[in-house]
């Protein structure tokens, strides 16, 4: 009886096959997440356990249709006597630690639904922030979202490019990535409708 002859080894098929599979794929762009994105894109099983507080945050804003935004009184460390006088106006209200003046800023629908995208398409947190050498965090514009569950802000201070962000389960303070803060600034940075600049009289 004849013999066979034995079948060819596997290895070069095997090899070839993985060699393919690692190839990157033609005109793939390469990973721009950045901050708190790339960090939850490392914890992949974190959407099985509710997600971290920032993707609880940016769910919640995505639920929310009504937005209003407050601007902030002058910065007590910079501008403490223009804070003082302006901190005893009948028209000031606390939220948190922080005062803002109590009208909401007369942003355009179209602003509001620009600010929204903000929190909801991206993730527009990075790591860290409140202790660096900005010193005290003091927010610039407060935003308010009202839903049945509760009520979520995000305190954003532009000049130290930081937010501090609560819910009801949930309250952190990260940095804004640089993308993020340019989209930001672009859209309240022009709003100083009630606080007079500090060479005011």
């Amino acid at each position: 009886m004849a013999l066979r002859s034995p079948a060819p080894p596997l290895l070069p098929a095997v090899a070839f096959g993985l060699a393919v599979f690692l190839l990157p794929v033609s005109g793939q762009a390469p990973d721009s997440r950045e901050g708190e994105a790339a960090a939850a894109a490392a914890r992949p099983l974190a959407g099985l356990f509710g997600g971290s507080e920032t993707d609880q945050f940016r769910r919640a804003v995505a639920k929310i249709s009504k937005l209003e935004v407050y601007e902030g009184l002058p910065d007590p460390k910079t501008e403490a006597a223009l804070f003082a006088k302006e901190s005893v106006r009948a028209d000031v209200i606390q939220q948190g630690e922080f005062s803002f003046y109590k009208v909401p800023l007369p942003m355009s629908q179209a602003e509001l639904a620009d600010l929204r995208a903000v929190f909801t398409s991206e993730n527009p947190f990075s790591p860290g922030g409140g202790d660096d050498p900005c010193g005290r965090f003091h927010p610039d514009y407060l935003l308010v979202w009202k839903s049945e569950a509760g009520t979520y802000s995000a305190q954003i201070g532009l000049g130290c490019q930081e937010i501090e962000a609560a819910g009801p389960t949930f309250r952190f303070h990260r940095y804004i990535p640089p993308v993020i803060y340019a989209r930001l600034n672009r859209l309240l940075g022009k709003y100083s409708v009630n606080r007079p600049q500090a060479d005011s009289p």
